[in-house]
């Protein structure tokens, strides 16, 4: 039997899955990678530790499998619109700047005012964002000039490390969909975004492909290192997003997925490329599915959120816990359970470095609102879980906008992991909560197009068709469902009510840094 490397190119680590044809599950490994913050609203990551972790958690994940010698094909997720610079010796000219990072949020102010709405959503599907590569080579341009010149390709994470797999340069069309730059129809660069961001084309890599496509072959020491078979295939994969709506079976119209990882969002899949019609950060891309587009709005600190109070204020019981073989996210969810639904009062605001859907705002930041006497790390932890879950109903609710009727979501990422979470989702959703036999999400979906990639299955839906089962159900619980409908009205008047005094919280930070 042959068996399938899936690779996520996540933010908060590197996660590698072997399975057979199947979809079993038969080796893991995991690696957790730093994000860099040297200054509010900047995040960066380092694409030599992105290598280093997936060596580690590729090398775990084989030989927890044992069957090394029979996989027959790799293929990838990663974290999408991070700008990933290689110079002309095609190593990185510095950090990453990631998907997280929202310095360059005047460039994409000024390069939405350089083409009429309507032609830029006519062929990219959605308007500039901070985090999009055309915004944060005009801030390069502009604020590092010298690194600028270094440019010979941009690249994002999963293309970085299929580089040094290959030794082959390409990218796909999902990844590609999120930088200002692509015509989501033609499915290849846009000449004329190119020419409105003053972008030279030379810095794009030639070849856009599909995500079953092969992209190159693994080279002998790579394949030595980790115990593979020297040669074999390895598709171009996609990004974390689309992946995972392959993980999770969101390959054809009306299936929903919502994943918490240390961003947060609510996929869905179309025929046709989708454009809201306000400007509301709901971006559209270019599937992993051959032919097809999707949608999705996108929490920046949704896991992220529970990661920081985990790292801030639980640290030595996470190293306590640890020593005992035990994860301190259970506990926090345990502690979680203690509260009743709406915390008391207190509610979150996930928008630790900015936020996309639906704000668009750099200078968002998180807010514990309703703290009282009788508030701990119990309730803490709670609201963080119903903050997080409040920010994807924005987007939920904006499908439902748009006529995208929400019944069922399927969940992946940290957060369907927790019983706890699954049932706050379903209760603020106000729609059943479905979790799918592979939880692994992006992992398991890039697993699933190295299958298919290989010949395994002729098509993604065939192979999803076979693979995917529900693995746990989870309806609202209508006292929940109605308690939870007035605390989101209240989340949703806190940001307006903040939004100047954001503003000028960040001038003030700025001045006296």
């Amino acid at each position: 039997m042959d068996y399938f490397m899936g690779i996520d190119a996540g933010t908060s680590g590197v996660k590698v899955i072997v399975i057979d044809e199947e979809g079993t599950v038969a080796g893991r490994g995991y690696c957790e990678c730093h994000v860099y913050t040297p200054y509010p609203g900047w995040a960066e990551q380092d694409p030599k530790d992105w290598w280093q972790a997936l060596h580690r958690a590729a090398v775990m994940a084989v030989k927890d499998s044992g069957h090394g010698a029979q996989i027959a094909a790799i293929s990838f997720s990663g974290q999408m619109q991070g700008c990933t610079l290689l110079n002309r010796e095609g190593e990185a000219e510095g950090n990453c700047l990631i998907w997280l990072d929202q310095r360059a949020a005047q460039e994409a102010r000024e390069l939405n005012g350089r083409i009429e709405e309507k032609e830029a959503l006519e062929i990219t599907g959605s308007r500039c964002l901070p985090s999009y590569w055309a915004a944060k080579l005009l801030w390069l341009r502009k604020n590092q000039p010298e690194r600028y010149r270094q440019i010979d390709k941009v690249v994002f994470a999963k293309d970085y490390l299929r580089y040094r797999m290959t030794g082959e340069l390409a990218t796909d069309v999902s990844d590609a969909s999120l930088t200002f730059l692509l015509d989501l129809k033609k499915r290849y660069w846009s000449k004329r975004m190119l020419q409105a961001a003053e972008i030279p084309e030379s810095f794009m890599p030639e070849r856009v492909q599909e995500s079953q496509e092969i992209a190159g072959y693994l080279k002998p020491e790579v394949a030595a290192a980790w115990g593979l078979c020297a040669g074999i295939p390895v598709m171009a994969g996609g990004g974390d997003q689309p992946v995972g709506g392959i993980g999770c079976g969101a390959v054809k119209t009306g299936v929903i997925g919502a994943t918490i990882g240390t961003s947060g969002v609510v996929f869905g899949c179309c025929d046709t490329p989708f454009a809201d019609t306000r400007s509301r950060a709901i971006l559209s891309t270019c599937h992993s599915v051959p032919g097809k587009y999707d949608f999705l709005g996108c929490t920046l600190s949704a896991g992220g959120s529970f990661k920081w109070l985990r790292d801030r204020f639980f640290a030595e019981e996470k190293e306590r816990l640890a020593r005992q073989g035990q994860d301190v996210y259970d506990q926090m969810c345990e502690w979680a359970a203690k509260i009743p639904a709406g915390s008391e009062g207190l509610t979150f605001l996930p928008y630790l470095n900015g936020e996309s859907t639906p704000h668009v705002d750099e200078n968002a930041r998180g807010v514990f609102f309703g703290l009282n006497l009788r508030h701990g790390r119990e309730a803490l932890c709670r609201s963080v879980m119903e903050g997080v879950t409040f920010s994807l109903r924005d987007t939920i609710e904006i499908f439902r906008e748009n006529g995208v009727e929400v019944g069922e979501v399927r969940a992946m990422g940290g957060g369907a992991k927790s019983a706890l979470w699954r049932q706050i989702q379903a209760d603020v959703y106000q729609a059943r909560v479905v979790t799918m036999n592979m939880e692994e999400g992006p992992a398991a979906g890039a697993a699933i197009l190295a299958c298919v990639g290989a010949g395994c299955y002729a098509s993604l839906t065939e192979a999803c068709s076979h693979i995917l089962r529900p693995q746990t159900v989870t309806e609202p619980i209508p006292e929940n469902a109605k308690l939870y409908e007035g605390f989101y009205q209240t989340y949703r008047r806190l940001y307006p009510a903040l939004k100047e005094l954001f503003a000028g919280q960040a001038a003030l930070v700025a001045k006296n840094l």
